[in-house]
């Protein structure tokens, strides 16, 4: 298995957009930037699920919070929000990108594995598209659970194997890739992606050490199995930036490749009332 030390290196030097990001990253142009992929690109239609003006006063935890966009997003719309990442790098871009909307939230360094909160600590707890990086995913599910009161939510995204990595049609997808020149940055994976197992780790660089993609019925499994009640899941995270003519892309086009082979899954979790906080 690959270390978390090796996880963190990976990250300690490849913050998220670093590879498209023509700046330094932590500049209010790379804040632009994010904030221009998330709400135009990447995530685009999953504003109903992220629900950000929803948790006001409440307690939330961001998981993995990378630059900062959904720690931001929450705390500029009134959430107390806890914010932790395995790297220094992310937090301290997260405390400028703070700085830069004007707003607050507590951001520390920490393992999504081994979460420095005890039991019952928050009201929603929310990672997108992090726990699928870290060593043992099941052990950072229990950890959500763990810090999650009873009755609380749960909002985690995960890469997904979708009809195009599907083991029938993927020496089909790479070709078209190939042929379109789809390049996404970091990796050029329609050319070094022998199998959607590597090509799922490689969406965030060659070298990535860890990522990981299962179906969205696998994934509600391990979920299950660690305790949360499955509320539901959406797909989303299709990002046509990377296709050519981008810019010509429909609306209607990209919500349609957006929900069917969207890259990651978005999950809506619940800890049932009258429960623990749960163990690792």
């Amino acid at each position: 298995m690959v270390s978390i030390q090796e996880v963190r290196r990976y990250w300690e030097s490849h913050p998220l957009l670093s590879y498209e990001s023509e700046g330094e990253v932590g500049t209010p142009e790379y804040f632009e930037l994010l904030a221009t992929a998330k709400r135009e690109d990447s995530d685009r239609f999953a504003e109903a699920y992220w629900n950000f003006g929803g948790y006001s006063g409440k307690r939330v935890l961001d998981v993995g919070c990378g630059p900062g966009y959904l720690t931001v997003e929450y705390a500029r719309r009134g959430a107390i929000v806890s914010s932790v990442d395995l790297t220094e790098a992310a937090v301290e871009i997260t405390r400028k990108h703070l700085a830069y909307r004007n707003c607050l939230a507590d951001v520390r360094v920490g393992n999504a594995e081994d979460l420095p909160f005890p039991e019952r600590s928050f009201d929603m707890v929310f990672s997108s598209g992090v726990l699928h990086h870290t060593p043992d995913t099941l052990r950072a599910f229990r950890e959500c659970y763990r810090v999650l009161r009873p009755g609380g939510e749960a909002k985690i995204t995960l890469y997904r194997k979708n009809l195009l990595l599907h083991p029938l049609f993927f020496n089909v997808t790479r070709a078209v890739m190939r042929l379109a020149a789809v390049k996404h940055p970091g990796a050029d994976l329609a050319r070094t992606s022998q199998d959607p197992d590597t090509f799922i780790r490689q969406y965030d660089g060659a070298e990535n050490p860890v990522g990981i993609g299962k179906t969205n019925r696998d994934w509600a499994r391990d979920l299950a199995n660690c305790g949360f009640q499955i509320q539901g899941w959406e797909n989303h995270f299709f990002p046509k930036r990377f296709l050519p003519a981008a810019s010509f892309v429909p609306r209607f086009m990209h919500y349609f490749l957006d929900r069917r082979l969207g890259t990651m899954v978005y999950f809506r979790l619940l800890k049932p009332k009258g429960v623990g906080g749960g163990s690792v």
